[in-house]
């Protein structure tokens, strides 16, 4: 089981339970990029240079560049996933091929923009069912992806979250729109 359940304070005298990833399943890619990075203290909308930097196993720097020629990412401007996606699959970084894995089965009409018909379904449903971040964790304990949800990016590598500071409570259900796998 990769998450608990704890309490948090939601008011002056009140108390709920909510459900988090374990600490042994996240790793926090702010203070990771920080603490290597001056370029990376003075970015924002970063997360998709941050996930590479996990799924690749590279430093901030050498991700950074990698998703700034590829993706065409502008500094402290975010990056353009859906546009840009097509020119990653197939590369090589640190002995790593990008592969595309699919789309999630609502949003198949991103796939004219990679340039593939693969769609990612989870495979414990009946129906045509994609991955949220927590199902996709506990469905693929080993290798390296990165996954592209709603505005946001983050890596999965050996069953380990790679995210934002907090995202260990609150993205455990986002859809998985796009996965990568770096392998």
């Amino acid at each position: 089981m990769i998450t608990e359940k704890i309490k948090v304070r939601v008011g002056f005298f009140k108390e709920k339970e909510v459900e988090i990833i374990k600490p042994e399943f996240f790793v926090n890619t702010v203070k990771l990029a920080e603490s290597q990075s001056e370029l990376a203290k003075k970015e924002n909308n970063d997360c998709v240079v941050r996930a590479f930097m996990g799924a690749l196993d590279v430093s901030y720097d050498q991700s950074h560049a990698w998703v700034k020629k590829y993706l065409k990412r502008i500094d402290r401007k975010g990056t353009f996933t859906f546009a840009y996606s097509k020119n990653i699959i197939g590369k090589t970084k640190n002995g790593k091929k990008i592969n595309f894995i699919g789309t999630h089965p609502n949003k198949t009409f991103l796939n004219s923009r990679i340039g593939s018909d693969k769609v990612l379904v989870n495979k414990q449903y009946k129906k045509p069912t994609g991955y949220t971040i927590k199902s996709f964790m506990e469905s693929h304990p080993v290798g390296r992806f990165v996954l592209i949800v709603q505005n946001h990016a983050v890596a999965v590598v050996d069953g380990v979250l790679y995210g934002n500071t907090g995202e260990n409570t609150y993205g455990l259900y986002r859809s998985i729109y796009l996965a990568f796998e770096c392998k």
